[in-house]
């Protein structure tokens, strides 16, 4: 009997529009401290910068509607309104206009959002969310209660979406030469130096090297072995529990924003009508198979057959030589462009240290008080939080700007510069703020080394963190003449 996929499209659709809530809600909370006129990499700027260096294709290159305006009201009304169309698009009011204004504004975060908008879980969600277009309804109706059956190739798409994304993810790690992920100790060092721990990862550090060892040679195992199940029938739904088994674990021992969600949403197409029917015995919600009202299929077949063909060139280039990549790079780069296709592949190499910035502000430069974030490690005595599915993007890239320097990140200058300035956007992002009368006459920047406790010190101590001083991440700034 063949099998059929509706429910899971409805499934799907409603879990991605909850995720485009979630990704638009976090970015409310942050925006103006980020790319207002007084955050951290103001929009305006940079795009003045980007209209005299580029051509009348500018447009294109940085598709965005920023273009339109940047001051601090207009960034903050477009996640507003990505929030609404996005609740519109779940409860399946004109379902796929309200997917397109979704697609369309958060587009426009990753192009003009700089290095805070360079996760690669933003370019995932605007590849899914491409491809949902294929499989809702394009009309101006609520179609809350309608399951539709998708093209086959759509359905076909998703799934080389989540080969790509878990195949090349266990290829990165392979293909680095991190001797960590070969001799399988990865994962030693993964929960202490992850950028954002949670309560969980001080316990999972602690456990024996053996389990450590299993669970990198069971990572291995999904990522690399299991994506090939894909494409056998009667694999998908092994396959399916592989994969959300890999995205729960990651989800409870830390902080990857929706990521972990997103994945586990694109597991449901490997589930047919005849097990989400048995599941839904127990959920009282009643749906009607509709007719598909989508784009004709010749149309589709189209766009489908064209993204697999950029999605081959993604897994291959993970194996060519870059002379022949750069055959393909205007495909790829302009795929890229629109974030409907990408490559992916996290935690290529394991960092095995882990260097934190901690913000000292003083009044007369020899007394100097600490500045604490909200969610990155600060306070010794401080558990580490929960956040996900929220990504507190600020804290994320200081994750990653304490692996290098101050010359490969200019924006952290910057972000001192509105400390000085008392911004009331950036101060948003600190837990305590030391200055908060009035901004400190001197700023520096210095780099710790911060490790886990063990679980004995922090049950009995509450104690999660120690750590020593390396050496100046900057050096003393004195505050400028504003």
């Amino acid at each position: 009997m063949e099998q059929t996929y509706s429910i899971p499209t409805w499934f799907f659709t409603r879990s991605l529009c909850v995720i485009y809530f979630i990704a638009f809600a976090s970015l409310w909370t942050q925006a103006k401290g980020l790319w207002g006129s007084h955050g951290v990499q103001p929009l305006a700027p940079y795009m003045k910068s980007i209209e005299q260096s580029t051509d009348s294709h500018r447009y294109w290159q940085v598709p965005s509607v920023f273009w339109l305006s940047t001051s601090d009201e207009f960034i903050e009304g477009v996640t507003i309104t990505g929030m609404v169309f996005a609740g519109l698009a779940l409860i399946g009011f004109a379902q796929g206009w309200s997917l397109l204004m979704c697609f369309a504004l958060y587009l426009s975060f990753c192009t003009s959002g700089q290095e805070f908008m360079s996760f690669q879980w933003d370019s995932l969600l605007l590849e899914v969310g491409f491809l949902a277009f294929f499989v809702v309804p394009w009309n101006f109706d609520f179609t809350f209660s309608y399951a539709e059956e998708p093209h086959w190739f759509v359905r076909g798409m998703f799934y080389v979406v989540l080969f790509k994304l878990m195949f090349l993810s266990g290829v990165v790690k392979l293909m680095s030469g991190d001797e960590s992920w070969r001799d399988l100790t990865a994962l030693k060092y993964h929960f202490w130096t992850q950028p954002l721990p949670n309560p969980v990862s001080p316990f999972m550090h602690a456990l024996p090297e053996w389990v450590h060892q299993i669970s990198s040679f069971m990572t291995f195992l999904i990522e690399l072995i299991l994506p090939f199940g894909l494409f056998w029938k009667p694999a998908r739904t092994w396959v399916a529990l592989g994969f959300i088994v890999l995205s729960g674990f990651i989800f409870l021992t830390g902080n990857y924003t929706f990521f972990n969600l997103l994945t586990i949403t694109l597991c449901f197409w490997l589930i047919p009508d005849r097990l989400w029917e048995r599941l839904m015995q127990f959920i009282p919600l009643e749906l009607h198979t509709a007719p598909a009202n989508m784009f004709p299929h010749p149309v589709t077949t189209a766009v489908m057959g064209g993204m697999a063909f950029v999605s081959l060139l993604w897994c291959l280039a993970a194996f060519m030589p870059d002379m022949v990549v750069d055959l393909f790079r205007p495909i790829l780069n302009g795929a890229q462009t629109l974030r409907i296709s990408n490559s992916y592949g996290l935690f290529a190499v394991m960092t095995k240290t882990r260097p934190e910035i901690v913000f000292e502000g003083s009044l007369d430069g020899q007394n100097w008080k600490e500045y604490e974030f909200k969610f990155k490690p600060g306070p010794l005595d401080r558990m580490p939080p929960v956040i996900e599915p929220f990504q507190p993007r600020l804290d994320w890239q200081l994750w990653f700007a304490a692996l290098g320097n101050l010359r490969s990140n200019p924006w952290v200058e910057t972000l001192m510069l509105r400390m000085f300035e008392g911004s009331a956007d950036v101060a948003e992002f600190f837990s305590k703020n030391p200055f908060e009368g009035a901004p400190p006459q001197f700023l520096r920047a210095r780099l710790y080394e911060y490790e886990f406790t063990t679980p004995e010190e922090i049950v009995d101590n509450e104690v999660w963190w120690t750590r020593k001083p390396i050496g100046d991440y900057t050096p003393t700034f004195t505050r400028p003449k504003l």
